[in-house]
Order: C-alpha cells, then structure tokens, then sequence
C-alpha cells in the first residue's frame, strides 16, 4: 500500500466550515485545543447521535476544552449538505443497507450509522480502516477493527483528512490550522486507546489534507502552500509554495507512495487555467508542469511554461499515485471536456503523459468526480454522486470506464461519496453519506 495516497481539497465540507465561520460574531470565539488529548476506552457509534456529542461521550479523564456555545456545531448552517430531493428516502436508504450486504461487484456495505458523512477515510492492514465522519457540524475519528465502527476521538468542528498506520493516525480541519496527532498507547483487542496531541499549522485557513509517511514525517496542504513537519519533531515548516500564499493559485491534491515520491496538483488562474504539477523527488520540489497566461482573448488560450517545464491549459481536480513516479489525475479541459493523464517523471527529468479523452456529453457534473485511486493506472476507481466508476486499461485501444455497481436489489442509493482508496485490488473501500463500502474480491 502507498503510504501517501490521493487527498482531494475539501470541496463540500469546507463550505460548511466557511458557513459556520461567518456565522459567528464580528469577535470570533475560536475552540482552543488542549495539548494533549487522553481517551480511554472506545465509545459506541450510536453514542454520535446524540445532541452533545462532546459532553455526553467524554471520559472521566479526557478534555476536550471548553466549547462556546455558537461554536459548537449543530443544525443550521453547521449541517452536513444533502441533496434536498433526497432526504425523504434517507430513511429508506438506510434500512435496505444491511449490515454484510453486497453488490454484484462485490462491495459490501458496513453497518454505520446513516445519519453520519464520511468524508474521508485510510486503509489499514489486515482490512482495518480509519475514517473521519461528520454530522451537525461535528467530526468524530472512527476505527474500523472486527467488522465493527468505533468512536475514538471527536472534535466540536469539521474534520477534512485523515491519514494513519498502525500505530498513529493524523487529522486535519476545517477549523483554521487544525491538525492533530493521535499516537496507540495500548489495545487489548476491545478497547484502544489513543493519546492526542494538537499540531496547529499557523495559517488561518482550513488543512485540506493530512498525509504522512511514518509518525513524525508528515505533510500538510493549506493556505496554498505544502507544510512538512519534519522526522526530528520540529514545527511545521513550508516545503513547497514560498513564504506567502501565491495569488490567484489553487491546489487541489497532495499524494505519493513515500517521503521520497510526492505529487501535488492545482491551477494558476481561474479563465484560461494554467496547470501546475510538481513532484517532490531525491528530498527537493521539481515542478514539472506550469505556466502563466499568455493572452487572455485568445482562442484556443494558452499557457507559457517557465524553464524546465511544461504547459498544460486544463483544471487538474482529483489525483492519485500508482506507482513511484507515478500519478494519475482527472481533469477538466477549457471546452468543457474531459481528460485522464498519467504522467511518470523520467529518470533524465523528462516528463511522460499518456491522455485518456472522455467525451464533452453527456458532462460529468463535479459530484461525479469526488475522488480517485487506483492499484496501478491501469485499474482505476472514480467515485462520484451515489456510482463507482472503474477504469481499465484506459490508455490503449479498447480500454475504458465501466459502473462498479454498489447497490443492491436493484435500488439506487441517491448518496454522494467522498473517497475511494485501497490498499490492492482485492482490498479497496468508498464512503460518503451514510454508507461505507468494503470490496474484498477482485
């Protein structure tokens, strides 16, 4: 298993966190983590539904600081998105996913409770799982051991990214900065018990993504700029980016398969966009496709590469590490079409890309195009609104996209998914509202 994959920016999710900054007072009253956060035992699913989550699920020796009041998440503009003509069959969907229920293409659906977001999930070994989920504008850690979900951790706000081992799992926020270290102290096989310790980026803005590649090797993506937090335990320094926020700059993911091999997408530019992909490799940043506008009122638009690079006018959205040196992307084109690239950075510095073109029509909406990750760029998961797509050999003759259907008794599920990642091809899991999906068969 990679031990970087793919992290989309957060999209729906950091809109509810936008929505419940700005509706604070004009003196925000911000949560203030503790340094260290002990929870003994594990806490029931069900116990997530209750109106204080906090409060009612604390153990006697765990604090979890004080909460004001219009920080505290629940209902209004704190509530997860839904599709409104859905909401009347979430009562439905929820009954017909049973526990051990499987779809002709072999993913079987966990008991969760419907009323949570999972809006991002980390396999482990031994088809164990992290995840963090969402509901009411709160976040709850969740570990999936012997076919069950448990609670081991909560926050009174919105968590983004999730990435762990076996021995230590990092979170990231919407809460600005927020990114926080759980460490396994013990786990008789019940309950485990995890020690949680705040690492605040100092941003004012929401961590779209954690990933690491062993405890104190981690990296984080916020305010346009990529964070490393270094193997000797030092503060949070700027590996890629510059010292400010770069103008008009958006990234939009941040994967890889070590500390030696990490990938990060994004754009320069809103109209024409102008790609940027850089490759981390051999301990430095090389960036091998950018450019600026060369004239806005030209058609087709184009991008002007600095030296060493190369040009690309498209939105590069979601993105994934296949292989060392590897990564496939899902992007959008100017006109409206559709492109799937797999690029490999050549030992000489040269950069390979393979195109896949989907056809304009009909158009992939952007809910249909939530994540991706594949076991190599030849197999290939895309999950979307409510369908999995797979993708084969996309990059010779006869290759292409195929549903990998997750429902069962022939009933549509009407749920959006936020993450599709896997360990192998016979180990791979989606989730998103109100479901969690395990495929254990190729």
């Amino acid at each position: 298993m990679s031990s970087l994959e793919s992290g989309s920016a957060f999209d729906e999710t950091s809109e509810r966190g936008e929505q419940r900054r700005a509706s604070r007072p004009s003196a925000p009253r911000r949560w203030t983590p503790p340094a260290t956060v002990h929870r003994a035992g594990v806490i029931a699913l069900g116990l997530l539904a209750a109106s204080a989550v906090v409060a009612a699920c604390a153990s006697a020796d765990e604090t979890l600081g004080t909460v004001p009041t219009d920080d505290a998440g629940g209902g209004g503009d704190g509530a997860p998105d839904a599709i409104e003509s859905d909401a009347a069959d979430a009562g439905s969907d929820s009954t017909i996913a049973a526990k051990d229920a499987c779809s002709s293409a072999g993913w079987c659906a966990t008991d969760v409770d419907p009323k949570l977001s999972f809006d991002d999930l980390w396999p482990l070994p031994g088809g164990a799982a992290v995840a963090v989920a969402s509901r009411d504008g709160r976040s709850a850690v969740l570990l999936y051991e012997r076919s069950k979900w448990n609670v081991i951790h909560e926050v009174p706000f919105v968590l983004t990214s999730i990435w762990a081992d076996t021995a230590n799992i990092w979170i990231a926020g919407a809460d600005p900065g927020y990114v926080a270290h759980g460490r396994l102290q013990s786990n008789n096989g019940i309950n485990p018990e995890y020690t949680w310790t705040a690492h605040p980026l100092p941003v004012q803005t929401p961590v779209a993504v954690v990933r690491g590649t062993e405890e104190q090797e981690v990296y984080a993506l916020a305010d346009t700029r990529v964070w490393r937090l270094p193997e000797d335990g030092g503060g949070w320094e700027v590996d890629y980016g510059g010292d400010a926020p770069a103008s008009e700059t958006t990234f939009s993911s941040l994967s890889g398969t070590s500390k030696g091999d990490l990938w990060l997408t994004g754009v320069r530019g809103i109209f024409p966009p102008c790609a940027v992909v850089a490759h981390k490799t051999g301990g430095a940043w090389v960036t091998v496709i950018d450019g600026t506008v060369v004239d806005p009122w030209a058609w087709p638009p184009a991008c002007e590469a600095p030296e060493g690079a190369v040009p690309w006018v498209a939105y590069p959205e979601i993105a994934t590490s296949t292989a060392p040196n590897e990564l496939v992307t899902f992007a959008e084109g100017v006109d409206g079409y559709y492109i799937v690239a797999r690029m490999r950075h050549l030992a000489d510095g040269g950069l390979d890309i393979a195109h896949h073109n989907i056809p304009t029509q009909p158009q992939i909406p952007l809910r249909d195009r939530r994540a991706i990750w594949g076991a190599s760029a030849d197999d290939l998961y895309m999950a979307g609104y409510s369908k999995v797509n797979r993708g084969r050999n996309l990059w010779a003759d006869g290759g292409g996209w195929e549903i990998s259907t997750v429902s069962f008794e022939g009933l549509p599920l009407s749920k959006q998914f936020h993450v599709v990642r896997g360990t192998r091809s016979d180990d791979v899991w989606v989730a998103g509202e109100s479901y969690v999906f395990h495929k254990t068969i190729d």
